[in-house]
């Protein structure tokens, strides 16, 4: 359930290695954009020019660049949790803090059954 809302859940099968599969490829995706992003919002933040309200010129260029991340971001989460997950989670909601929040949440399911799994199939006997 998603913030103890019983109409807002999701459901994933942590012991399905297609599932597990597709979570550690999204994991990998993720890490690889990480840094093309990272070079972006630099490039975006090296002009440092103001308005005349203060406001710097770049914010709007800013805003679009958080709003493509975020729309990246849900389109991976659904390729991997089923279409419509994004919208069930973060409804319409733009923050990268909330993906952050998601994969914190949803993480330590996937490794305990992944590790449980693993441990199984290579116990010594």
């Amino acid at each position: 359930m998603i913030n103890d809302d019983p109409n807002r859940f999701i459901e994933f099968n942590p012991n399905d290695v297609l599932f597990a599969e597709k979570f550690y490829a999204l994991i990998k995706v993720f890490e690889e954009q990480e840094v093309k992003f990272q070079e972006r919002i630099e490039q975006i933040q090296k002009n440092e020019e103001k308005d005349a309200y203060g406001i710097p010129v770049n914010t709007q260029e800013t805003l679009d660049f958080v709003v493509e991340v975020c729309n990246f971001l849900r389109e991976q989460i659904d390729k991997v949790f089923g279409a419509g997950t994004s919208q069930t989670v973060f409804g319409e909601t733009q923050s990268l803090e909330m993906f952050e929040q998601f994969f914190t949440g949803i993480t330590p399911f996937i490794k305990s059954s992944r590790t449980e799994k693993v441990t199984k199939y290579t116990r010594k006997k």
